[in-house]
């Protein structure tokens, strides 16, 4: 396999709710003043890590959007895009409350294309109308075990629903009929396991992707003596490891020289049939490394874009801290929009962790018409005005706003200096208001 990898320049941007300058700026529009924050029932607010929610954006622009509580219930709300409640639910502030069925998890959501949404609720699926109640009739039978951390939901071209995660013994994958219940054609009742080689027993899912034929992409890590490897697997619409895609079914690619570990945390896929994934890929430095790659429909990296190795100055880490999913988005215009969150090592620590949005050409290249050198950072101010600075922004999850060519961002924020102990679901939306003409065969 060819494993090219590239090193890309150190880039430098941070950029708050007041910047409406550059290409990717925050909407000044969009919320209060650039952002939206709601104070969210917390029993152990403040440093830790939670588990992530999701996001969903309508073709009208409306979005939904999820978060677990930490006594596991979970909140699913619905916005115009301004980013005002819509009227969704009972309370007039537009979002329901879903029952706790378990221990606090992550939760993820599918739009249903009518406002309303199929929820994997931390611990179960639940559908909810477009007026935000829940559908008795929808779900059941044997589901998956209580406690699964997912990684991945999503619908396939069949109506089905897919859902990824690790149950705490290995990672699983599962299919849902259209109505919600085990599907009994894929795999052992509607479930496979994901098994790939290990030398130390572990390995884990952050992403799912499906192809529109049905069959499944899984990716992320496994154990190796020297850090994780990345992995890739792709199974059958009947849920068997399929032979097309790199060896059996697997793709399993060590870290390149001088890195200590490879991991996928996001990927999509491309008209062409190639997977665009992003990850982490480490050399053992704090601040290192953010990572890009192509697959092509085999499984086998494509040349000309190669493994992408990406850094960011001023010691600015793109290392997951406390809760971080990831995202990736491939633009109409051919650019490529990853998602993490950043940390800049620099006196004074006024901010911490950041929303951090990349932009590429199709071909992996940064695209310097985006913020300053292809990145954007952004930040939350105090939502309750009373001191709170030292913000950590924990990224859940992104969403593409395709007619108003815009990216949301969905995320958890804290304060950990002169905080008043409330943790806040939070929001931005940047704008991507430039024209573009060429290079879109990059």
């Amino acid at each position: 396999m060819d494993r090219r990898t590239r090193w890309l320049l150190p880039l430098a941007c941070v950029c708050t709710a007041s910047a409406w300058a550059l290409d990717g700026a925050v909407d000044p529009d969009f919320g209060d003043g650039g952002q939206v924050a709601i104070t969210r029932d917390s029993s152990q607010p403040g440093n830790g890590t939670r588990p992530t929610g999701d996001v969903a954006v309508l073709p009208d622009g409306r979005f939904l959007w999820t978060a677990p509580l930490d006594d596991g219930r979970t909140w699913v709300g619905r916005m115009r895009r301004n980013g005002t409640p819509d009227t969704f639910g009972k309370d007039g502030n537009g979002r329901v409350v879903i029952p706790a069925c378990g221990p606090s998890r992550p939760s993820m959501l599918v739009a249903d294309g009518h406002g309303g949404a199929v929820v994997w609720a931390s611990n179960c699926l639940v559908r909810l109308t477009p007026v935000g109640d829940v559908d008795a009739g929808f779900a059941g039978g044997t589901q998956p075990p209580i406690g699964l951390r997912a990684s991945g939901f999503a619908r396939d071209a069949a109506g089905r629903y897919v859902l990824a995660g690790d149950d705490g013994t290995a990672p699983w994958v599962y299919r849902f009929t259209a109505q919600g219940l085990p599907d009994e054609a894929f795999g052992d009742a509607g479930r496979i396991p994901v098994v790939v080689p290990t030398t130390n027993g572990f390995a884990g899912l952050s992403a799912l992707a499906l192809r529109p034929d049905g069959r499944i992409l899984v990716a992320g890590w496994r154990g190796n003596l020297h850090g994780p490897n990345l992995v890739i697997v792709q199974y059958t619409e009947a849920g068997a490891p399929d032979p097309g895609w790199g060896d059996d079914g697997i793709v399993d690619m060590a870290p390149p020289p001088g890195h200590d570990r490879l991991y996928v945390t996001a990927m999509a896929l491309d008209h062409d049939g190639s997977l665009v994934t992003s990850g982490i890929g480490s050399t053992g430095s704090t601040a290192c490394c953010h990572m890009l790659a192509r697959f092509d429909a085999r499984g086998e990296i494509v040349p000309s874009f190669g493994l992408r190795i990406f850094t960011l100055e001023g010691s600015a880490s793109v290392f997951p801290f406390f809760e971080q999913r990831d995202g990736i988005v491939l633009l109409p215009n051919r650019r490529i929009v990853v998602s993490a969150i950043s940390f800049r090592f620099q006196v004074p620590f006024q901010r911490r962790t950041q929303y951090t949005l990349f932009r590429t050409f199709a071909d992996g290249e940064l695209d310097p018409a985006f913020g300053v050198n292809g990145w954007h950072s952004y930040t939350i101010d105090d939502p309750d005005d009373v001191g709170q600075t030292g913000d950590y922004e924990q990224l859940h999850a992104i969403g593409y706003d395709r007619a108003d060519d815009s990216m949301l961002i969905l995320g958890r924020t804290f304060f950990e200096d002169h905080s008043n102990h409330h943790d806040y679901v939070t929001m931005v939306r940047a704008r991507f208001d430039l024209v573009f003409s060429d290079a879109f065969d990059r």
